[in-house]
């Protein structure tokens, strides 16, 4: 370790390569000390608040089955047709009616 009297008469005095190191390995170590002490405590906080609550972890819900999409609306395509030709003439540097758009797929 550093010298601690050396550092408090002159703490911009240059350090060896062998002090640095422990430094920056003390660094590291305090680091992930705290690290691990925060996961166990959020880890018990969470099982003292489940056991205040009561409640035990439920088991997810079996998944229904997927409803038919409902058909797009006229009115709706109409309208992503013109911003998506409105944002393409954009990018073009040109005006909407110059700009034809052809297809549009949905994902």
């Amino acid at each position: 370790m550093p010298s601690i009297e050396k550092a408090i008469l002159d703490p911009f005095a240059p350090m060896s390569v062998g002090d640095a190191l422990m430094v920056a390995v003390c660094g590291m170590v305090v680091v992930f000390i705290v690290l691990a002490v925060l996961a166990l405590m959020i880890m018990v906080i969470s099982k003292v608040v489940g056991f205040i609550e009561g409640k035990k972890p439920v088991a997810p819900a079996p998944k229904a089955a997927p409803a038919a999409a409902p058909a797009p609306k006229k009115e709706d395509d109409e309208e992503i047709i013109a911003v998506i030709t409105a944002a393409v003439a954009a990018e073009m540097g040109t005006t909407p009616d110059q700009t034809r758009l052809t297809s549009v797929m949905r994902y």
